[in-house]
């Protein structure tokens, strides 16, 4: 018969079950926890050096064919395919022709005359003519005015350092293509100036643009409905014209800085005057003006005679002299292009002439009617 335990001894043994189950039931739990998170989180599987035969039905070769696309009950027979017999052709020799001179696109033609029956042919072809765009020069890149001071001045190039602007080539009339002098005619038409054609029946919309600068007045007649055809850059005309002869001693003083917002000082009131006196020297009185500016020049020094206070309707281009209204004619093509400006009626004063003819092909045109569209541009002084 055995002893009975000390309660030392019964405690010992409950300490060993109560570690044994402890731990049995630890690893249980981690068992569990990671057979969960497998099936949560499956692992993807690498097949990358494993080679996978996979099995698929294919086609039954046995009186079906090689897979026959119009399946019946009789099935189709698998075709061999015989070789071709090459036919023999008849050699063609072939025949290369001489190379042909490329002829330039004609704009005109000039008609010849019927020759008198003779049984020799005439000496000499008639010639041909052939209109090719002339390309406007480029305007002269403007040189800053040598100083010792580090600021640059404005674009004026003092004389003798650049040329004058070269005379532009007279560019051929551009002749539109789409209406024709007569065409349309009715009671309600108006008359548009096409260059090339004349004066010529306009029998769509009409849209003009008016705008006045210092005492003068201007007015664009365009051959389009509003919203098609419209100006989207206007540039005074009065900046191509003729600088004063004589400028008063206070507007010289009264020349200020160039400023731009919020007040950024672009040219210092120094560097304007600087750039003033390259073409004007003080006599004493007043200052007058060394020699002409170029067309390029002009639109700087205008700017600063203008924000010292120089009264641009009195100039001397227009003071005391009885002016006719300028008025040019031209196209806007259907790619916002201005084409064939010219002066159709004159001021009586060719250097104005040329002087608003240059101001006006600084502006832009938009047009959205698909065509070509004739304008008319008059500037009244």
């Amino acid at each position: 018969m055995k002893s009975p335990l000390s309660y030392a001894e019964q405690q010992e043994k409950k300490r060993k079950a109560l570690s044994v189950g402890i731990t049995f039931g630890l690893y249980g739990l981690t068992l569990a926890v990671g057979i969960v998170l497998s099936i949560l989180n499956p692992q993807e599987q690498n097949f990358s050096n494993t080679t996978v035969v996979i099995n698929l039905d294919g086609p039954v070769m046995n009186q079906i064919g090689l897979g026959s696309t119009n399946p019946s009950e009789k099935g189709e027979e698998a075709t061999v395919a015989e070789p071709t017999v090459p036919v023999k052709t008849p050699e063609v020799k072939k025949t290369v022709d001489e190379p042909k001179a490329m002829i330039p696109e004609q704009a005109a033609v000039k008609p010849l005359a019927k020759p008198a029956p003779t049984p020799t042919p005439p000496k000499a072809a008639a010639k041909v003519e052939t209109a090719s765009a002339v390309p406007a020069p480029e305007q002269p890149k403007v040189a800053e005015t040598p100083g010792a001071s580090s600021e640059p001045l404005p674009e004026v190039t003092p004389p003798g350092l650049v040329a004058s602007a070269p005379e532009e080539t007279p560019v051929t009339p551009w002749v539109p293509g789409q209406r024709d002098p007569g065409s349309h005619i009715s009671s309600t038409n108006s008359m548009l100036f096409v260059p090339g054609k004349g004066e010529v029946p306009w029998t769509g919309s009409q849209m003009t643009i008016r705008k006045s600068e210092k005492g003068s007045a201007s007015e664009t007649t365009l051959g389009g409905a509003q919203g098609t055809v419209g100006q989207n850059l206007y540039v005074p005309i009065y900046y191509s014209f003729p600088l004063p002869k004589t400028v008063p001693a206070s507007i010289y003083n009264a020349i200020p800085n160039l400023t731009q917002s919020p007040n950024v000082i672009i040219y210092s009131a120094q560097a304007r005057k600087k750039a003033f006196t390259s073409y004007y020297e003080f006599d004493g009185s007043a200052y007058r003006l060394k020699t002409d500016v170029p067309l390029d020049q002009r639109e700087p020094l205008w700017q600063i005679l203008e924000d010292a206070g120089y009264n641009v309707a009195d100039a001397d281009f227009k003071k005391g002299r009885n002016l006719s209204p300028v008025v040019i004619v031209f196209t806007v093509t259907n790619n916002n292009q201005i084409k064939g400006a010219e002066i159709y009626q004159s001021t009586g004063d060719p250097e104005m002439d040329r002087a608003a003819l240059n101001g006006f092909k600084r502006g832009m045109y938009w047009n959205k009617t698909g065509e070509t569209v004739p304008g008319r541009f008059t500037y009244r002084f």
